[in-house]
């Protein structure tokens, strides 16, 4: 057993080659450069700099596979356009029906299915947000009755099918899962608690971890589910949370740290708080 204050090897030298590779950047090098994000006229689709992140930590992979737990619009904001125009493949899962139909008409070559995600196989109210609002629908009562309060969002309350995870995951027979994303408005630790890590486990999982509409941590409730589970926390963009599981520490670690650092450049350099949308 490890003494206590005593750093495993297993996660300090991806560490210390990260920072070895950035401090080597200081010369110029022009491997160093960072990508263009979307902000800097890059070919990106998401919210922020969701799959601007997740594109450089898988660099290098010609084909992979994608989980999409709150899909919504398969265009506009949308984590998994740029890996499905790449050629990968991977489940979508969204329980408003509107965008759903978007995402059966603009993913043939996906898995696709119109439930909510829980950690058991029940049917629960489904707060759907209205007026072009849809990306902050939810299944968490309190959180909807928050952003009425807060902002004056409007919901549709509507019975939906939920399942779990798990259960999505054995139908749609992914040969792996390269990552994960999560985007459900303070439903994450339901969607956690339903997934068998121990018969699947994405290389790398991506989670909303603020409240709906402010920058309040929301993560305690649930990282506790990822950490037990053999992941590693490897970067936060000011909305996001990314985890990388143990076994892919070595190679994709490194590259968190390196994007990571190339999100905040971009930030800077367009007077934008950390959180990624807040003007200085």
């Amino acid at each position: 057993m490890m003494k206590p204050g005593k750093a495993s090897p297993l996660f300090v030298w991806p560490i210390l080659a990260a920072l070895s590779m950035l401090s080597s950047c200081r010369g110029g090098n022009p491997a160093c450069d960072c990508p263009r994000s979307r902000f800097e006229s890059g070919a990106y689709f998401s919210q922020l700099y969701e799959d601007y992140v997740l594109a450089y930590v898988f660099q290098d992979r010609k084909m992979g596979f994608y989980v999409d737990v709150g899909a919504n619009d398969p265009n506009h904001d949308n984590v998994t356009k740029i890996f499905y125009e790449r050629g990968w493949r991977g489940v979508n899962i969204e329980p408003n029906l509107d965008e759903f139909e978007k995402i059966i008409r603009a993913r043939p070559r996906d898995s696709n299915y119109n439930v909510g995600i829980s950690d058991s196989e029940t049917t629960l109210p489904f707060y759907q947000a209205q007026d072009g609002t849809h990306a902050l629908s939810t299944f968490d009562k309190a959180n909807a009755e928050r952003l009425n309060k807060i902002q004056g969002t409007v919901f549709k309350e509507i019975p939906i099918p939920v399942t779990s995870l798990t259960k999505i995951l054995r139908q749609a027979a992914l040969p792996e899962i390269s990552f994960v994303s999560i985007d459900v408005e303070g439903f994450e630790k339901h969607v956690l608690a339903g997934l068998d890590f121990k018969e699947f486990s994405p290389a790398v999982v991506c989670i909303e971890a603020t409240e709906s509409s402010t920058e309040a941590p929301a993560y305690l409730s649930w990282e506790e589910l990822l950490v037990k589970n053999n992941y590693v926390f490897a970067m936060f963009d000011g909305l996001n949370r990314y985890y990388v599981h143990r076994d892919h520490i070595s190679s994709l670690l490194p590259r968190f740290v390196f994007i990571d650092m190339c999100v905040k450049k971009s930030k800077l350099k367009r007077h934008i708080k950390l959180n990624g949308y807040d003007p200085w």
